[in-house]
């Protein structure tokens, strides 16, 4: 089995992991693959993350270092956790030894969770697992959304943002505003509001294989979208932004996970 590598950004510990772990695959005759920015930090030879051919990807480090590289990869992931909160991880650095042991003797499975295809003015950007995210560039501002749901109406609403969420993501930034949590096996996405400017505005759930579109209604105002907290685009006046369930699920390594017992656990 081949096994790629990834590391958060500025974490000894993580390159002091993968260090441990690729030794343990080369005695033991297994092939493995670092990513080219991690690789820079070992001062070894990498290969670019979209270039990585292997069995499965492992990421070293919390939650955001899974949903960066989901963005750039299909491939199978097993996440590590090093950092102190990681909602994608079953795997604790201390660990990851015996859990790495299991995936080489193929001791294990894949558990697909939905992603959501964004698209705006019909063109594609990078899916997102837990959310994609509408606010005001400017802080404190609220702007107008007309909203969406194929082709009904629901309403025009000012708010300081939207939250277009997976059931992944509904113990995340979601959350944090009010919305509910999903099990991941719920086929909906959560549309919920940021300090909206009305009484009636509630958390949604939807189908997800229906389209959400949010079209920004303020002229000169313009709009962050953001996916997974990772790199921004401005969107502006009469854009048109579309979110629906992506044909590509994210793909998770695993060995024994309980939704409810991790979410028990991480939440309490």
């Amino acid at each position: 089995m081949k096994l790629g590598f990834v590391s958060k950004p500025e974490c000894p510990r993580c390159l002091e992991l993968i260090r441990f772990l690729g030794g343990y695959l080369k005695d033991n005759g297994h092939d493995f693959v670092i990513e080219s920015s991690t690789a820079r930090d070992m001062k070894v030879d990498g290969e670019r993350i979209e270039r990585i051919r292997a069995d499965a990807l492992v990421t070293v480090g919390g939650d955001g270092t899974a949903l960066w590289a989901l963005q750039r990869t299909d491939l199978p992931i097993l996440p590590i956790k090093v950092s102190s909160l990681a909602f994608l991880s079953e795997v604790d650095a201390s660990n990851a030894l015996g859990y790495v042991n299991r995936l080489l003797k193929k001791d294990f499975r894949v558990e697909e969770r939905a992603r959501i295809k964004t698209t705006v003015n019909s063109k594609r950007l990078p899916d997102s697992l837990n959310e994609a995210v509408l606010k005001s560039t400017i802080m404190s501002k609220i702007r107008w959304f007309g909203m969406y749901l194929d082709d009904d109406f629901i309403h025009n609403i000012r708010a300081d943002g939207i939250i277009i969420a997976t059931p992944t993501g509904s113990t995340s930034y979601s959350l944090s505003v009010g919305g509910p949590i999903l099990d991941p096996k719920v086929k909906g996405f959560i549309i919920s509001y940021m300090a909206p400017f009305t009484l009636s505005a509630r958390s949604m759930v939807v189908p997800s294989q229906s389209t959400i579109r949010v079209v920004a209604l303020d002229k000169g105002k313009s709009i962050m979208l953001t996916l997974d907290g990772q790199d921004g685009l401005e969107v502006g006046f009469h854009d048109e932004i579309s979110f629906t369930e992506s044909e590509h699920p994210a793909r998770f390594i695993r060995f024994n996970s309980d939704f409810y017992r991790n979410t028990r656990e991480k939440m309490t």
